[in-house]
């Protein structure tokens, strides 16, 4: 689908601020018509566009004259051989922005899975489960945002997942550092051997998750965790189970705009769960964010996630404040079968 009648798109100059606060006007203002509220902020966008997976060649901002009216952020990993792309679109001729702006990252993402294809894949396999062994292109769509989900379903994506943004309330929290579960401490993360145990904590801990199929090399997974918004290596914590590491937290600034602290990350080793080690961790959560002002702490979550993790979240306080739903576009010709 081309683009309507006086509507340009061109790439994104990730060095000029003024393309940034483009992108973040029509992130912002896309999600607050679509369901009313939004947490994008100008350090999230900018994270997006010019983090390490950020695909700068393949963003792309749509104008009507003078006017930002659609972004397409397209992030890259290249050891799960997927490709994600964000749309947004402004004005009554949203869809057909949308369309041509997903279009264009998925003519990026056929280059690139041409130029570095996957190996045998089995014939029998469902090109809609992930797979490293497989190109795949994933976008997201708030459950309620019946436009866009049309927009996605119509070039052949597939809903394959179901996300949930949670929060719980703080106002029965104070700042004072709850107990730990007998045999249970803590400590800050410190130096590079800690760093490095903070990675395989977090590779163990998440192995059967979704999407967890490719091993990200530390290197790469570090400098991800460096460049999230509002990260700060003074809350990333590894947790011991009787003077054993059991499991990690990393807890970010990036909600705090919204009077919120945030849960980045957290995971507790299989042999690990069942002690309160997650429960635990939470509530220093809870209590970090409180000390620093916060009225609540927010997570996202895998709706799906077989370890329990929705369940302790919910016994925990948390809340559902918004459902998304994961589409898939498998790339079908980036690997040949056997």
């Amino acid at each position: 689908m081309s683009l309507p009648d006086g509507i340009l798109m061109r790439g994104i100059d990730v060095d000029d601020d003024a393309d940034l606060d483009a992108a973040f006007e029509v992130a912002s203002t896309c999600e607050l018509a679509s369901i009313g509220w939004t947490q994008e902020t100008p350090e999230q966008v900018s994270a997006t566009i010019r983090g390490p997976l950020g695909l700068t060649e393949a963003h792309r901002l749509a104008f009507e004259g003078d006017r930002p009216v659609g972004l397409l952020e397209v992030e890259l990993d290249r050891h799960g051989r997927e490709l994600f792309l964000d749309a947004f679109a402004l004005g009554p001729l949203r869809d057909r922005i949308e369309h041509a702006l997903l279009e264009d990252g998925l003519r990026s993402a056929k280059r690139i899975a041409t130029t570095d294809p996957g190996p045998l894949v089995a014939a029998d396999m469902d090109p809609y489960e992930m797979s490293p062994d497989l190109w795949q292109v994933l976008s997201g769509a708030h459950s309620q945002d019946e436009p866009h989900i049309r927009v996605l379903e119509s070039l052949g994506f597939r809903p394959i997942r179901r996300f949930w943004r949670m929060v719980c309330g703080l106002s029965a929290v104070t700042g004072d550092e709850p107990g730990p579960p007998r045999g249970v401490t803590r400590r800050v993360v410190d130096g590079p051997d800690d760093r490095r145990l903070l990675h395989s904590l977090y590779e163990e801990a998440f192995a059967d998750h979704f999407g967890s199929g490719a091993h990200e090399p530390f290197d790469e997974w570090i400098t991800r965790v460096e460049a999230s918004p509002g990260n700060d290596p003074g809350r990333w914590w590894i947790a011991m189970l009787d003077g054993a590491p059991a499991g990690m937290c990393i807890l970010d600034d990036s909600k705090a705009a919204f009077g919120e602290g945030y849960v980045r990350t957290l995971g507790v080793l299989a042999h690990a769960r069942g002690n309160g080690i997650g429960r635990w961790l939470l509530q220093c959560g809870a209590a970090d964010a409180v000390r620093r002002g916060r009225s609540a702490i927010a997570l996202a979550v895998d709706g799906a996630n077989t370890t329990g993790a929705t369940a302790l979240y919910e016994s925990a306080g948390y809340a559902i404040r918004q459902e998304i739903d994961v589409y898939c576009y498998p790339i079908v010709d980036s690997a040949p079968s056997r």
